[in-house]
């Protein structure tokens, strides 16, 4: 991969208990890729956000980094083609709303 793509493996919800995650453990990597997704803004690339079908993990990604920076990530959930992860969006919206610029 290049220093330009953020790679998360991510499992999506229905695996949770099966793996062994709970809330702390399913997607810890939200707090490194929220640096990662505010270089991409303040250098003015495009974001993109694709998972294996592109209506879940990607849609709550896509949800959390639109309501982080344009404040209208509504409209990701209000897209019927779309199931945005809810938990995905929390952890990636909340890292993205902490972050610690230092």
């Amino acid at each position: 991969m290049c220093d330009k793509v953020y790679y998360s493996e991510l499992d999506d919800l229905d695996v949770l208990g099966d793996m062994g995650y709970d809330y702390d453990t399913y997607f810890s990597e939200a707090k490194d890729m929220d640096r990662f997704i505010v270089d991409a803004y303040k250098s003015s690339r495009d974001i993109i956000c694709q998972c294996e079908y592109g209506q879940s993990r990607s849609a709550g990604s896509a949800a959390a980094i639109r309501e982080h920076f344009s404040h209208d990530g509504i409209w990701v959930f209000a897209d019927f083609k779309r199931y945005p992860n809810q938990l995905v969006f929390r952890k990636l919206y909340d890292a993205l709303e902490n972050i610690d610029l230092r």
